[in-house]
C-alpha cells in the first residue's frame, strides 16, 4: 500500500462531533458485556491534528464571532467568502460597519464674510477710491466721480428729487466755480439767470441784491434800456455790498416802437466780469403790446416830467394791471401772449451764459 502524501488535508471535526463519537463508542462497549474488559479510551482530539489557520485575508476579527456581545466593534465587510470541503465548517465573515473613532468630526460652518475675509488679495490689486482736490466744493452728489454710470445715476436722482421737490434744484446745482450777482431782488430776474447759467456751466451760484437805476419808471427804445441797466451795476458796485471782482449781471426792461403803432416789450442783460475783462449784452425776445395801453401810459406822464428823455412815468405793467385787476403787473406777458416774463429771460440768459462761457479760460471754465 501506498503511503498518503502528507500535504494531504486533515479532516477538521468540531468538538460536539468529537463529544458525540465518544458517547457512541462508549454504548457500544456497555453492549458488548460487562466481562470484556474495559480498554482505554482514546482520546479522539488528541489523534485529530490542530486545524490548519485561515488565508490572511479570511481572517476575522475574534470580537465579531462573539454573538450578542454589545461591546464587539463592527468590521467592514469581506469582500471574499470562506467556501468549504464537504464536511468541514464554513466559515463566513461578518459584515462591519465603520467606527465611531474613524468618522471625522464635520468643520465648522463659516459665513460667507468670515470664508471671503480668509482670502488674501494682494495690495495692487485692491482699487484706490478717486480723491477730490484740496478745496474744491463737491456739493450733494460731489461723491459720485467720473463714471458714465454713476453720472447717469446722478441725472436720474437729480431730476426725482426736483421733481419731487423743485426748490431742491437751486441746493443740488449751486456751488463750483461760478458766482453770480443779479442786480435785483425779482424772483422772475434771479430765477431766469440762476436756471440758465446752471444749465450751461452745470453749476452756479446765483444770488439777488436790489439795485435801482436814475432812468424812467419805463424806458423807452435800446438806449434807455441799456442805460438803466448799467446804472443798475455801478450803483451796486458803489454801495460796496459785493466783492468787486465777482461778476455781475443786470436786468432792465424797456418798450420800443418797431414799427407805426406797433409796441413791443424787451429786457436788456448785460454782464461784466472785471476779473476776466468780459462785458457782453444782449435782449430778450419782444413781447408784442396792444396800443390802448401804450396810450394810456403816455397819457400818465406829464409834460414836465422830469426823466421824460428815458421813459414814461408809470410802467406798462401798471397800467394793465390798472385796467384788468386779475392780471398781475409783474407777469402780464403771459397773460397776454402765454408765454411768461421768466421763460423769456431765461432764455436770453441762456445766450448770456454762454457767451460768458466762451469767453472763459479753459482752465477757469473746467
Amino acid at each position: 500500500m501506498m503511503e498518503e502524501s502528507s500535504d494531504e488535508s486533515t479532516e477538521i471535526i468540531t468538538k460536539e462531533e468529537a463529544d458525540m463519537a465518544r458517547q457512541m463508542q462508549e454504548a457500544d462497549l456497555n453492549a458488548s458485556g460487562s466481562s470484556t474488559p474495559a480498554l482505554p479510551t482514546p482520546s479522539i482530539s488528541s489523534s485529530v491534528s490542530p486545524p490548519t489557520p485561515l488565508p490572511a485575508f479570511m481572517n476575522v476579527s475574534s470580537s465579531a464571532e462573539k454573538e450578542g456581545s454589545p461591546l464587539s466593534t463592527p468590521q467592514r465587510p469581506s469582500p471574499v467568502s470562506a467556501i468549504s470541503t464537504p464536511g468541514s465548517a464554513v466559515a463566513t465573515p461578518v459584515p462591519s460597519q465603520p467606527t465611531s473613532s474613524s468618522i471625522a468630526a464635520p468643520a465648522p460652518i463659516q459665513s460667507p464674510y468670515e470664508a471671503s475675509a480668509q482670502i488674501e488679495v494682494p495690495a495692487e490689486m485692491i482699487p484706490v477710491s478717486p480723491q477730490s482736490p484740496a478745496g474744491q466744493d463737491t456739493g450733494l452728489f460731489g461723491w459720485i466721480s467720473g463714471n458714465k454710470i454713476m453720472s447717469k445715476v446722478k441725472s436720474s436722482m437729480e431730476t426725482m428729487i426736483t421733481t419731487l421737490d423743485p426748490g431742491m434744484k437751486e441746493v443740488i446745482k449751486s456751488g463750483g466755480d461760478i458766482d453770480i450777482v443779479v442786480t435785483s431782488s425779482n424772483e422772475n430776474k434771479v430765477g431766469a439767470v440762476r436756471e440758465a447759467f446752471q444749465h450751461v456751466f452745470g453749476r452756479a451760484t446765483v444770488s439777488g441784491v436790489e439795485s435801482q437805476a436814475t432812468t424812467a419808471a419805463q424806458p423807452v427804445g435800446f438806449t434807455a434800456g441799456l442805460k438803466g441797466a448799467e446804472e443798475r451795476v455801478q450803483n451796486l458796485r458803489q454801495q460796496g455790498t459785493i466783492p468787486e471782482d465777482i461778476p455781475v449781471v443786470s436786468l432792465e426792461g424797456f418798450i420800443i416802437e418797431t414799427l407805426p403803432d406797433r409796441w413791443f416789450e424787451m429786457t436788456c442783460l448785460i454782464l461784466r466780469d472785471p476779473s476776466h475783462r468780459v462785458e457782453l449784452q444782449t435782449f430778450s425776445q419782444p413781447t408784442p403790446i396792444p396800443t390802448e395801453y401804450i396810450l394810456k401810459a403816455q397819457d400818465s406822464t406829464a409834460s414836465d416830467y422830469p426823466l421824460r428823455w428815458s421813459g414814461l412815468a408809470k410802467s406798462i405793467g401798471q397800467v394793465i394791471e390798472e385796467t384788468n385787476p386779475h392780471i398781475g403787473h409783474s407777469d402780464w406777458q403771459n397773460a397776454l401772449t402765454g408765454i411768461s416774463r421768466r421763460e423769456s429771460l431765461c432764455m436770453a440768459s441762456r445766450q448770456l451764459a454762454f457767451m460768458y462761457k466762451e469767453r472763459l479760460p479753459t482752465s477757469f471754465v473746467s
